[in-house]
């Protein structure tokens, strides 16, 4: 009798380890199912963004080409209006030295000295060049004015 007790027990406990292990199986088949189902939902998400990221980056593209060409139009519209207003300036003066005054560059004292030496000492030089070698002014600087006022005189 203790045999069949000790059997029935066995059973019993048998019985009671293969429900638990059954619902224990379900419970990670469920928990499967819930990560899988947010794996494929946040797979879903992924290319959501992923296309989104590249829409960002053709309007990213495209404002950056409207900025450089909006860039490159007020450069040179800051150059027109430059130019213009060196030609303006240009106009005001009737040669280099007068910018150089204008500029307060040159004192109108030393360009008066500048041409007292010149019309003493019969020079041949241009006044531009008297104020370099008398160091009134820096000859790169008498240069500089020559590229800014191209269009006027050395006296």
């Amino acid at each position: 009798m203790e045999i069949v007790l000790g059997a029935v027990v066995g059973f019993v406990l048998l019985v009671v380890v293969l429900v638990a292990n059954q619902r224990s199986s379900a419970a990670h088949e469920e928990r499967l199912r819930t990560l899988h189902a947010r794996r494929r939902a946040l797979a879903v998400d992924l290319r959501k963004v992923q296309e989104n990221i590249q829409q960002l980056k053709a309007v990213e593209y495209e404002l950056g080409r409207r900025l450089a060409e909006a860039d490159k139009r007020a450069s040179q519209a800051m150059e027109v209006h430059r130019q213009r207003d060196v030609r303006q300036q240009a106009s005001r003066f009737g040669s280099i030295l007068d910018a150089l005054v204008h500029e307060r560059l040159l004192t109108p004292e030393q360009l008066a000295k500048a041409r007292s030496y010149r019309t003493q000492t019969r020079s041949q030089y241009p006044l531009s060049e008297i104020v370099t070698m008398l160091d009134y002014v820096k000859a790169d600087v008498v240069q500089r004015m020559r590229l800014r006022y191209p269009t006027l005189s050395d006296e």
